[in-house]
Order: structure tokens, then sequence, then C-alpha cells
């Protein structure tokens, strides 16, 4: 495999001698690249999340079902913009710059994975023309200064690179080059690079967090906002995740900047706010998703009570406003929502026990208070369920109490029996003899209703 400098119309181009890879009628393509050539073309997008923007965009918005239409329905602008990388850890690159350094056989045997983004489309994907037989005006130099161009000859290829900064973009493998660029040996090393070409950002970001999920520990958070923000359908992962998007950044919600996006708090958070940053992104989403799942409907104790809503484009923001309700009519009770220094109420525990009674108390409410119509989901008051939830400040939350903070799942369950056995509305029963009660009455005909209406 090749490589050398190439001059065209007063620019300079890596002329890159590049082998095809078929996998499930799919193709990329591998080559050899001395680091020197590479470095100085690459680029790396972090992943980020900058709350205080968000609440500025969020604050643009005259209420919550225009930002929802904004983020859910107006997305697929804006994913070819947005970023997939990891943000990068100092002490790793430190690492493995020393690693390089130091270590006889520092090899990077394992390809680092990039994308190049091509012209061909601009010639109608004509790949068979010889690249010094393209025009001043096809290669579009104004515009599209970072294309690169695919001179197909077979099995072997030919990859043009503009020597530029931004011409590559690396999907996997930061770290390894940010190391490497710090090293004494990055002169005199070879990279065996993977080129993925000419696909959509959904496409990129879909490979990113499979091979990060797969290959190494990535947090779940990450995950999951990858999956929510390059994907092009509204499917169940990407509606929890504008969810939460929309619990964290509206201030008449009760998670309002407390939510801990990508699953970390950024290091310039204020103590006083970090305080209060006890829920991850991937935890609620865990917890809630259940609500909207289809295949939830005949399983557990635990229906999908909100899927009649989801399957509905106009019905959707109704889940965002009834989860704001339930949760500020818990938030209203003395039992220590602005203060997880001392009550579980607001921490994992607290809120997964809450979201596992909501199940509970939605079901009841539907057969009982709605009468089976779902539009009244729409006119119920954070007063009222303030009001269904009475013996709920009977409930031992205290961070110091039998329950604690570790947030296991036993402890969360039996949280849970005794927030059902405090609270009234479900008739002061023991836990095991609601249960039966609710699956014998009210959860036989709220699946009957569910499943004649999704």
């Amino acid at each position: 495999m090749s490589i050398k400098t190439v001059k065209k119309y007063g620019r300079e181009y890596i002329k890159l001698q590049i082998l095809s890879i078929s996998q499930k009628k799919q193709r990329f393509y591998v080559g050899k690249f001395p680091a020197n050539e590479f470095l100085p073309l690459y680029t790396v997008e972090p992943v980020e999340y900058d709350i205080v923007q968000q609440l500025a965009l969020a604050d643009k918005f005259k209420d919550d079902e225009k930002y929802y239409e904004y983020l859910i329905k107006e997305d697929k602008e804006r994913i070819d913009e947005k970023a997939f990388e990891r943000k990068e850890s100092k002490r790793r690159i430190n690492e493995i710059r020393d690693f390089l350094n130091e270590e006889k056989y520092a090899l990077f045997p394992n390809t680092i994975i990039v994308y190049c983004d091509l012209i061909n489309p601009y010639l109608d994907d004509r790949s068979d023309i010889p690249f010094n037989k393209i025009s001043a005006a096809e290669l579009i130099f104004k515009d599209h200064p970072n294309l690169s161009y695919l001179e197909n000859l077979g099995e072997e290829s030919n990859l043009y690179i503009p020597k530029v900064n931004n011409s590559i973009l690396i999907i996997d493998g930061q770290h390894r080059i940010k190391g490497l660029e710090k090293s004494e040996v990055k002169n005199d090393y070879e990279l065996l690079v993977a080129f993925i070409i000419n696909v959509d950002k959904s496409v990129l970001a879909k490979l990113f967090y499979t091979i990060n999920y797969t290959q190494r520990p990535v947090n779940k958070s990450l995950l999951y906002h990858l999956s929510g923000e390059f994907s092009y359908e509204l499917n169940e992962i990407k509606f929890m995740h504008e969810t939460i998007k929309i619990l964290n950044e509206i201030d008449k919600s009760p998670f309002y900047r407390r939510i801990k996006m990508l699953g970390t708090i950024p290091s310039d958070t204020p103590s006083k706010e970090r305080k209060f940053m006890t829920i991850s992104q991937a935890f609620l989403i865990d917890y809630l998703v259940n609500t909207i799942q289809e295949k939830a409907k005949g399983r557990s104790i635990y229906p999908p009570i909100f899927l009649y809503y989801f399957k509905k484009d106009n019905e959707q923001i109704e889940i965002i406003r009834f989860l704001i309700k339930y949760f500020n009519a818990i938030k209203s009770y003395e039992i220590g929502w602005d203060d997880p220094s001392k009550s579980i109420i607001s921490r994992t525990i607290g809120v997964g026990a809450m979201i596992r009674v909501l199940h509970f108390l939605f079901v009841k409410m539907f057969v009982e208070e709605f009468k089976q119509n779902p539009a009244k989901m729409k006119v119920i008051k954070t007063s009222e369920l303030k009001s269904k939830l009475k013996g709920i400040e009977d409930v031992d939350f205290l961070k110091t109490g039998k329950f604690g903070i570790a947030g296991s799942a036993s402890g969360l369950n039996q949280l849970r029996e005794e927030i059902v056995e405090k609270v009234t509305y479900f008739e002061g029963k023991s836990f095991k003899e609601y249960l039966n009660i609710y699956n014998g009455t009210y959860l036989q005909q709220y699946r009957k209703w569910l499943n004649a209406n999704t």
C-alpha cells in the first residue's frame, strides 16, 4: 500500500492506496498511514451537553409543547451537525504517551476508525473517473475544502485526502491518536486505519456506540444520548432521551438542572448545584422506557401506562406533562425533595420507587377516576395527584433511615412496598394484599382496555 503527496489546482492531497473490505454487503476500506502524515489532518468532535446553552434554547419557546416539537420534529436538520465522540481523558492520553515512549513493543495492532466525506456524490458518484481527470470546477474548492475523492479501481483503490485540518474525522481511537501526538515516536510510526466513507452521521453514531459498548466500558447515559441524538426515527429511546432533556431544561420541572446528562456532572458545576444532581440520564430512561414499550403490554405488574399516548404524535407531550405534575406532587410534600443531603426521595432509590408506584397509581386512577377515558389524563392537576399520594409523608425517606442511600434493587422494592402501604389511596392494605387486588381488578381491566386501544 503506497502513499504520496500529489498536487492538483494549487492544492496538495495525500494519495493513499487502500484495500476494500466487504461485510454484509457494506463496504469500508483499510490503509497504512504514516502517523506524521495523518496527525495534521484529523479532527475529533467530543460529545458535550452544555446546560447553559440548553436552558437558553428552552427559554426561547413559549411552552413545553413547542420545545418538544422542536426537539422531536425538527431534529433531522440538526443531526449532521452534532458531535458523537467521547470526551477525552487527559490521564489516558498521558498513559498512552508514556507507553509509546517507554515500551519496546509499543504497538497499536488494532485499527483507528475514521470517516472521510467524499466529493464523489457531487459528481453523481462517478468514482471510476481518475482523479487527474476532474476539473477545478468539479472539485468545488470554495464550499467543500475538506472533501476527499475515492478513485475506485476494484479491490485496491486510491483515496485522495486534502492536506488540510479536519479532512479526517476520528470515529474510534482518539485517545491513541492524542497520545501518539504527544509522544516522541510520532515521526517513525505507522497506523492501520479503517476508512468509513460517505455515510450519514446517524450511521456513524450507531457504529461508534456499538463499537464502544461491546469492546470497552462507556457509560450508559452516553449510549442513550447518542441513540437519541442521532436517530431520525422517533423510537422509544429517542423519545425518552428528549423527555429527559425537557425535564432537565424547563424550570417548572422538579428535575430542573438536576439530571446528570451523559452520566456525569460537568467539572465546572458549582458545588451548590452539584449536590442536587443525583439522578443520571440512563437511570431515568431505564425506569421510564417501560411506560411506552409495546412489549411490556402483557408482562409483569408494570404495564406501559403511556403507550396509548406515545403512539399518537399529538398526545406525546402529555406524557411529559403528567410526569412533571406527578413529581411536583411528590415534591410538594415536606419529605426532602430539595435536600438530597438528608433525604433519598430525589435520589436513585426514591425516584425509582416512585416510578414503580406510578404504575399502580395510574392504573387505579385510569379505571376508577378516568373511567377508561384517556383524555382525562390531560386535565389532571398536580393538586389532585398530591391528594392521591396522601400518606407518603409517613414514609421513612431519611438517608440515615432503614432504606439508606445505596439504591439496591431489593432496597428500592422494599421502599416501593412501604409507599404503597402508607399511601391511603391504596386502601391501607399490606403490599401483598393490595397487589392481589391490583392484579385481579385494576390491572386486568386496564390490560383489556390497552389491548383494545393500541
